[in-house]
């Protein structure tokens, strides 16, 4: 699906809910539109640059510079005492570089001048001589693009790419490859398993431990019945001998002998080489720590039932009486 098609369905799925809502339907129906109309205004907004620039952008031949990968164990407040629960991300990159004529527009920059360089005594790093290498005459500039995990790993440093470019009104500069994901920054979900698992070894960088956070039934923040162990993990999987970065989330009390710099062995799958599995800890904090609320709110939906068929029953019985 290209950024057009996905801008297009956006735009035809945000008209249709709001007609929807404007005949002023009945609750059930209302909400379901209200969700899409929100979506399609995101999505028109994250994806409408790229879906012009598929349109009206024109096509540049550049270089990829070098590619940035982050894994971030980033906080997400919960209600109550301010406390939080732990998300893992992974971010992915590429600092690409190209020649235009125009002067580069807000989004678009310009690499330091060798010269400048040279008098303060600061050699070219890789990624200036590399970016130094893009075809074409004109301006040489830089922009750095987001990439999903699949477009990462085909992205090498020095690879030759077909960018698209938009310039509204000469002020503003987005700049695509032509095979560029769309909506990078969600996850894709994967069908089926993620195939055989090969054991590697590898090295803890660095430990987080969250002993609070959020639960099903409320925003209010308790104390965890397993506090969560974060670990973040180098070790270098077969087809990646440069080594990657993953993290595993474990129960904490599991891995007490762990510190930053401890050797560890860890099963890695060749389709998610980001996502090690820590071998000799224990995970049960998925339900040990939604176990009170889990089986709260299925007393509250059995006790619902009860009540409801209760009153069937007792309707059952009144209704022939009354008709005679």
């Amino acid at each position: 699906m290209t950024a057009t098609l996905l801008v297009g369905t956006a735009a035809a799925i945000l008209v249709l809910s709001l007609l929807l809502l404007a005949a002023r339907p009945r609750w059930w129906l209302s909400l379901p539109a209200l969700l899409l109309s929100v979506l399609g205004l995101l999505v028109m907004v994250a994806e409408g640059p790229h879906a012009a620039a598929e349109i009206w952008g024109e096509r540049l031949e550049g270089v990829v510079a070098a590619t940035q990968s982050t894994v971030l164990v980033e906080s997400a407040r919960a209600g109550g005492a301010r406390s939080s629960h732990m998300a893992v991300r992974h971010r992915f990159g590429a600092i690409v570089c190209y020649r235009a004529p125009e002067a580069p527009g807000l989004g678009a920059g310009a690499p330091l001048d060798p010269a400048i360089l040279a008098a303060i005594g600061e050699a070219a790093s890789a990624t200036d001589q590399r970016c130094r290498q893009a075809p074409g005459s004109g301006l040489l500039r830089q922009t750095q693009v987001r990439l999903d995990e699949a477009s990462f790993d085909a992205a090498q440093p020095g690879r030759l790419v077909m960018l698209r470019r938009l310039r509204p009104f000469g002020l503003f500069e987005w700049t695509w490859p032509v095979d560029a994901p769309l909506l990078p920054m969600l996850p894709r979900p994967r069908l089926g398993g993620d195939g055989p698992r090969v054991t590697v070894p590898a090295v803890v960088t660095g430990i987080t431990i969250d002993p609070r956070g959020r639960g099903l039934l409320s925003r209010r923040a308790y104390d965890y019945a397993v506090p969560v162990a974060y670990v973040r993990l180098r070790y270098s999987p077969p087809g990646h001998p440069a080594g990657l970065e993953g993290v595993d989330a474990v129960d904490a009390p599991s891995v007490g002998a762990l510190a930053v710099g401890s050797p560890a062995v860890v099963t890695v799958a060749a389709q998610v080489p980001r996502q090690p599995r820590l071998l000799g800890v224990e995970r049960t904090y998925w339900w040990r720590n939604v176990l009170v609320e889990g089986l709260t709110l299925v007393g509250l939906i059995a006790a619902a039932l009860i009540i409801v068929g209760v009153r069937m029953r007792r309707r059952r019985r009144v209704s022939p009486s009354g008709s005679r």
